[in-house]
């Protein structure tokens, strides 16, 4: 049974047995995108009372992604005058679950700018400020989208972290820019915190990152709580993320 609860009031005791939830829901499923759809409602159903907006992303190569995946990273890559086609080995941060208050917002195929983010250059993540703010809160190294496989091996495998906007309305990165650039967005759906958490698979490369959009002030502890989750997540897709048939269907 769901316990609606706000996220400014989530003890221990709570994501603990959310993640006992979560556990029994991804449990079996067929492929990623199953899975972390999964997820992301049963995070969405105990706290629809403080989210607007709830989504998980993880980086995939975009050799391994579907054909409609591809033409929109390349998409969104010429956009920006990144050189398209994309390389086999350019990492997409890849939609596979959301929930909102919204019904399009129930279904990672409605989505209009997010479906395959390309990570194609460290430029093109730094101009979108809350894109790089994410990477860097979550501990992303920037050095391996430029190639480096080494970083790679090193860096992502280890990732973890919580990324934190405490004013969705007012919060500025350190190059004075909104981190939240959508404001249309957050004045419209009264959004006052952004939170994030998510994490490196110890293989294969890939890290997860789920961010959601709330209704209510959160502090930052109580976002903290939610990172181990992301481990819970990792824990039962390791052998889904394996084999690049079992990531959508």
């Amino acid at each position: 049974m769901v316990r609606k609860m706000k996220i400014s009031e989530v003890s221990h005791i709570d994501i603990r047995n959310i993640r006992k939830n979560i556990e029994g829901k991804i449990e079996g499923k067929n492929t990623l995108e199953e899975a972390g759809q999964s997820f992301i409602e049963e995070l969405y159903n105990n706290f629809n009372e403080s989210i607007v907006l709830v989504r998980m992303f993880i980086t995939i190569p975009i050799s391994e992604l579907l054909d409609n995946q591809i033409d929109f990273a390349n998409n969104l890559a010429s956009g920006a005058d990144i050189p398209i086609p994309l390389s086999s080995d350019s990492r997409i941060l890849t939609l596979v679950g959301t929930a909102g208050i919204k019904p399009d917002w129930n279904d990672r195929k409605k989505s209009k700018g997010h479906v395959a983010i390309p990570l194609a250059t460290s430029d093109f993540v730094s101009a979108v400020p809350m894109l790089s703010a994410l990477l860097e809160q979550l501990g992303f190294d920037l050095g391996w989208l430029r190639g480096d496989p080494e970083i790679v091996a090193r860096k992502v495998g280890k990732m973890s972290g919580t990324f934190f906007v405490s004013d969705a309305s007012t919060s500025k990165d350190n190059q004075d820019r909104l981190i939240i650039a959508f404001q249309d967005f957050v004045s419209q759906y009264n959004v006052k915190t952004v939170f994030g958490f998510g994490g490196g698979y110890a293989i294969g490369g890939k890290f997860i990152a789920i961010i959601a959009f709330t209704k209510e002030s959160i502090p930052q502890d109580k976002a903290v709580l939610f990172q181990g989750l992301a481990n819970t997540f990792k824990f039962k897709t390791a052998t889904l993320i394996k084999d690049k048939e079992k990531y959508f269907k």
